[in-house]
């Protein structure tokens, strides 16, 4: 999972090819999703940011993570983003956890109960599964937890 910055420009950039060019040649974006630059570097983003700002075409800025694998869940199109590189997940709405215990039953059935809630399950190699649910759903995810006396543990997306 890696922190990439976007930055958000009216639509009418797309319909500008000379001002997508402008940016392409003035900053290096990681990638470009539906009027959004994504950015590795913040300070390539903030130079995006101004360039938009001068330009009268600046809409808002936004934390995403980014992952290449993964399954979306039903309410994704809500949460983040799809491109050829992976998924792009707007951090400020969700909240991410995975399961740190419990008998291997009890996880199977919270998993399934889980699904319902889930707007996205990243599948890291270093940290098995790491599940992304609505922010203000995360005292439900607790509740399941301890429903099915598992153990989670959520992430702090704000490092």
């Amino acid at each position: 999972m890696k922190v990439l910055y976007g930055v958000e420009a009216n639509y009418i950039v797309e319909e500008v090819p000379e001002f997508m060019d402008f940016i392409k040649k003035e900053t290096e974006f990681f990638d470009f999703q539906k009027c959004l630059f994504l950015y590795e570097n913040k300070d390539q983003a903030e130079l995006a940011k101004s360039l938009l700002v001068e330009s009268d075409l600046f809409e808002g800025t936004s934390l995403l993570y980014y992952i290449m694998n993964g399954e979306k869940g039903e309410t994704f199109d809500d949460f983040g983003l799809k491109s050829a590189k992976g998924y792009y997940l707007y951090s400020e709405l969700l909240c991410a956890f995975f399961i740190t215990g419990g008998a291997a039953e009890a996880i199977r059935m919270a998993e399934y109960q889980f699904q319902e809630h889930l707007v996205f399950t990243a599948k890291d190699v270093n940290a098995g599964q790491i599940y992304f649910s609505e922010l203000h759903l995360q005292d439900l995810i607790k509740g399941i937890a301890k429903a099915y006396d598992i153990q989670v543990s959520f992430l702090d997306l704000d490092k």
